[in-house]
């Protein structure tokens, strides 16, 4: 099932942290293009979040003998094809990237909305841990894969051939997910006439109110908002920050030591939560990463550096893992694709807004400096500390214990 978690994230973390500030350099003044890319990156991401919750919400209400979230992951996938890769195939120009970026958040979201509620359709209260770790490993093995890759194509001069190869993995994920879920996604046996208009009046408005799965919301944007910090920024802080001179390799190499680490951390944190709670893991990764970042600021060794986003990354796995199982057992089955599309919301949110900010940080001396990637890490850090202090007070284990899920 989390199959398609792979393809999507794949084509995230490749576009969002490998492609899209060199490509905006090309047709961009270097000077403008960090702040160019934080736009880009917060107005696109903005409209998959309201696509993504518009999926979500059209899938609870799906009558279709396909199930009801099939429909979506097939559209968004087999549709993202062609608009990721058109980047890859036409003239490049400003208009044609903000064309496949905006595209691509659609196309992504579109199936993303639709596969997020299988967490609560599919899968045991008891197994949720477990499954959320596993969505979290594919979620970081796509992004090593990407790192692979497409810092590869991208180093030798084939950043169209990456783009179109994107599109091809997205398209294929969304085809094995719905192969694998055909026997569990099952459509309600009568459902009233439900359409596009009364899903935007819904949008914000949900009939069962759980309002401590709004916090937890709230607790992973800002954790995510420290996730996210140096997504679209990381080859200039390999570029300015630790004076790399070959920046893609050092890139690639941190990457892949980070996502395989986190990976681990996913699963094993994801499975642990199972058995022995939830909200406690969740404390200890985002206050850790919290630690964790600080530390990275004060670090101009790239060896140094190296061991310090390792630690980090261990305790990143409870935000990848246990959040989104925290938050499906939560959310009101009958509700599940508009719940979990607000689970959703605040990761991609968090990427919107952390755009803009790091971008204009790094934007406020014209080009990026040592000093602005310092303050962009202390910055993320705190954001980690602010999503570890909700869950401590707003997300009290009393609440949690007296929900079934």
């Amino acid at each position: 099932m989390p199959v398609l978690i792979l393809g999507a994230n794949f084509v995230w973390v490749s576009y969002n942290t490998i492609l899209l500030l060199p490509l905006v350099q090309r047709v961009v003044p270097l000077e403008r293009a960090s702040l160019t890319v934080g736009v880009i990156g917060f107005l696109a991401t903005l409209v998959g979040l309201s696509v993504s919750i518009l999926s979500g919400i059209l899938s609870d209400h799906s009558s279709s003998r396909l199930g009801r979230r099939t429909p979506g992951i097939l559209l968004g996938a087999l549709l993202g094809l062609p608009v990721i890769a058109s980047a890859g195939v036409l003239r490049l120009s400003l208009p044609i990237i903000c064309l496949s970026y905006v595209g691509m958040q659609i196309c992504t979201n579109i199936a993303n909305g639709a596969w997020w509620p299988l967490l609560v359709d599919a899968v045991p209260d008891n197994q949720r841990g477990l499954a959320s770790g596993l969505q979290g490993f594919y979620t970081l093995l796509a992004a090593a894969i990407g790192f692979l890759a497409v810092t590869y194509l991208n180093e030798t001069g084939r950043p169209g051939l990456a783009l179109i190869t994107m599109g091809v993995v997205f398209a294929l994920s969304g085809v094995v997910c719905a192969l694998a879920i055909r026997n569990y996604d099952n459509a309600p046996a009568a459902v009233g006439r439900f359409g596009l208009r009364q899903a935007f009046g819904d949008i914000f408005r949900v009939r069962t109110v759980v309002a401590v799965f709004f916090w937890v919301v709230l607790a992973s944007f800002w954790a995510h908002m420290g996730v996210n910090s140096m997504q679209y920024f990381a080859r200039d802080f390999m570029r300015v920050y630790l004076a790399l001179p070959n920046p893609d390799a050092g890139l690639r190499t941190m990457g892949i030591i980070q996502l395989t680490i986190t990976m681990v951390s996913a699963v094993a944190c994801g499975l642990l939560s199972d058995r022995i709670g939830r909200r406690r893991i969740i404390l200890l990764g985002v206050f850790g990463s919290a630690a964790g970042t600080l530390a990275m600021a004060l670090s101009r060794s790239y060896a140094a550096f190296l061991v310090l986003s390792a630690l980090r990354s261990a305790a990143t796995g409870p935000i990848f893992a246990v959040i989104p199982a925290l938050a499906s057992g939560l959310a009101p089955s009958d509700e599940a694709g508009q719940y979990m599309a607000y689970a959703n919301v605040a990761t991609g949110l968090s990427g919107a807004v952390s755009s803009l900010l790091f971008g204009a940080i790094l934007n406020l001396q014209g080009e990026a400096t040592p000093a602005s990637f310092v303050t962009l890490l202390v910055v993320a850090a705190a954001f980690f500390a602010v999503g570890g202090g909700v869950i401590a007070v707003r997300v009290p284990q009393a609440e949690l214990e007296r929900r079934p899920g």
